[in-house]
């Protein structure tokens, strides 16, 4: 997909590790919701799972507009999201919550496979040190730079299909998006976040001028009470993204920070994360990959 490489801050500087993970997340999952409004809305041809292929093109998306950014910032920013569901997938794990096996959405676990697979396949010699490793073991490394130009040949269709001709001017202004004023202060502080970051509008703009929606689309953040979720209303053209979700993420952004030791022991994480991670400086110099024979996963469904 050629979204453009726009010269923008958006996402471009954070906080901390908890700053880069809300914000990271928040745009994998927009872009996920933006998947599912091509779909409908274009009504592209989809094989399988709508949720696989919205999430393939969140992360081809996001590989996309991220294409130009230097590696120490690009990295952790495409980690965050990998650590999301590795960290929801070992939380139902020791909750002993159970699996959804009959859900219309992988189960979290195979999410962050197939996450980490297309970010490795997009560019492997940049991304060497993902394999062999829990992240991803040699068995499924081997067809992932396959899988990632799969997909991508795949969105860069549907660009060409549905994108604007030569000579036509794009309605920057098709995709609209809106916040409602929190209801308590985590949610004013993370949308404090979100707002200053200016991320949301740019993708906004990218999506807007880059597909010919046939009806204009809202991006909507909401109070949603109990659910932590984010969803494409088809009938009323709109992507709602809950103030709950975000602060769902920064719940998960807390996780890896108290219990960095397996993270560590990855050598792309120790390269890019070890400072803001706090791991033994030994361990940073002599970890070695991990045994993807002895796997013990990580996640907690939010419904995205």
């Amino acid at each position: 997909m050629h979204l453009r490489a726009e010269a923008d801050n958006a996402g471009k500087s954070y906080r901390d590790l908890e700053h880069l993970f809300v914000l990271a997340n928040l745009e994998f999952t927009l872009l996920h919701e933006f998947g599912h409004a091509l779909i409908d809305d274009l009504q592209l041809p989809v094989f399988g799972m709508e949720e696989d292929a919205a999430d393939r093109i969140a992360i081809i998306a996001m590989l996309g507009v991220r294409r130009f950014e230097p590696e120490q910032q690009m990295i952790p920013w495409l980690l965050a999201v990998a650590t999301d569901w590795y960290t929801e997938w070992e939380l139902r794990d020791r909750l002993r919550t159970g699996a959804a096996y009959w859900d219309n959405h992988r189960l979290e676990i195979q999410r962050f496979h197939n996450v980490v697979c297309l970010v490795y396949g997009s560019n492997p010699e940049v991304f060497d040190d993902l394999m062999d490793t829990r992240f991803l073991p040699f068995e499924r490394a081997v067809n992932c730079e396959y899988e990632y130009k799969q997909a991508q040949r795949a969105l860069r269709w549907a660009s060409e299909q549905h994108g604007y001709k030569a000579g036509e001017t794009p309605d920057a202004d098709r995709v609209n998006v809106s916040y409602k004023t929190p209801n308590n202060a985590l949610g004013k502080m993370l949308l404090g976040w979100v707002q200053s970051s200016g991320m949301v509008e740019t993708r906004a703009r990218q999506m807007a001028t880059r597909f010919r929606f046939p009806r204009p689309i809202s991006i909507d953040f909401e109070n949603c009470g109990s659910s932590s979720d984010a969803y494409w209303h088809q009938p009323t053209a709109t992507i709602t993204v809950c103030y709950e979700l975000l602060g769902h993420f920064l719940k998960m952004a807390k996780y890896p920070l108290n219990n960095p030791d397996r993270a560590c022991q990855i050598p792309l994480v120790r390269v890019y994360l070890s400072e803001r991670l706090g791991c033994p400086e030994e361990q940073s110099k002599t970890g070695e990959k991990m045994d993807n024979k002895t796997e013990q996963e990580v996640e907690q469904k939010t419904g995205r």
